[in-house]
C-alpha cells in the first residue's frame, strides 16, 4: 500500500488474524481480516475482487458493505460505506481474544493473552 493511502486513514487499525466471510458478485468466499478499524480492514483472500468492487465482510457478526480501495497480490483494502461503531470493532477483537484462549487451553499451550471482558 502506497504511503499516500496512510495518509489517508482516518481511523487508528487494531491488528488481528480473524476468519471472516466475504460476499461479492453473489459469491461467498472465506478470507482473513489483517486489520480492522471503523473506517475499513485490511483482508486477504483467496478470490480478490477488484478494485472498486461493493464487497460485505462478515466476522463473527456483520461488519456491513464496503468498496475494494485497493488490491496489491492477495491483500486489499476495505472502506465500509457506513463507519463501525468502536463497540463493534471491541466486540470483534475480543472474540479473537476469546478464540485465542481458547486454542491455548485445547492445545495446553500457555497463553499471556487475557479476553477482553465483554
Amino acid at each position: 500500500m502506497s504511503s499516500r493511502n496512510q495518509e489517508r486513514r482516518q481511523a487508528p487499525r487494531s491488528k488481528l488474524f480473524q476468519p471472516a466471510e466475504m460476499r461479492s458478485r453473489g459469491d461467498e468466499s472465506r478470507v482473513h481480516l489483517l486489520n480492522l478499524s471503523t473506517s475499513g480492514a485490511l483482508v486477504y483472500g483467496e478470490a480478490v475482487p477488484v478494485l472498486g468492487e461493493e464487497v460485505q465482510l462478515r466476522c463473527s457478526l456483520p461488519l456491513g458493505p464496503g468498496r475494494v480501495a485497493w488490491v496489491e497480490g492477495r491483500r486489499f483494502g476495505v472502506e465500509f460505506t457506513r463507519a463501525l461503531s468502536d463497540a463493534v470493532v471491541e466486540q470483534v477483537l475480543r472474540i479473537q481474544d476469546a478464540l485465542i484462549v481458547s486454542a491455548s487451553a485445547r492445545l495446553g499451550v500457555p497463553c499471556r493473552k487475557v479476553a477482553v471482558p465483554a
